[in-house]
């Protein structure tokens, strides 16, 4: 059917809003880019000039050959970082249950043979009940 004004009012203002978000989003990550990858390293703000550029380890300055590179070895990193933390303890943990139910059968099963395995020292069995 055909849209009344009012949906189309609401539509022309959600796109209005969209593209004033997709400007402020393209503007904020423009102003990050700049201060991260773009600008001086805050270390280059102690010695100016390039008195120790002959040597070894010394600050490279004007040299943009993988600056380019920056944001994306940055995004893969973080990506990294993301996968480890959080992806795969998410993953190892998904059969948590299932784990401990046959850990506990076999634990069940098993319990004689086990109890015998450390049935000296402190921890044993024997020790705990007498004191």
């Amino acid at each position: 059917g055909t849209a009344g004004p009012a949906a189309k009012a609401a539509r022309q203002g959600a796109e209005v809003a969209g593209r004033a978000a997709l400007r402020g989003a393209t503007a904020v990550h423009g102003a990050v880019q700049r201060k991260l990858f773009e600008g001086e390293a805050p270390t280059l703000y102690r010695l100016k000039a390039d008195k120790y550029a002959h040597c070894y380890g010394s600050q490279k300055r004007n040299n943009a050959n993988m600056q380019h590179l920056a944001p994306y070895i940055t995004t893969g990193v973080l990506a990294c970082m993301g996968i480890f933390f959080v992806v795969f303890p998410l993953m190892f943990n998904s059969n948590y249950h299932d784990a401990k139910r046959k850990y506990e059968s076999f634990a069940r099963q098993n319990a004689d043979a086990l109890s015998t395995q450390f049935d000296r020292g402190q921890f044993s069995g024997e020790g705990r009940s007498h004191r």
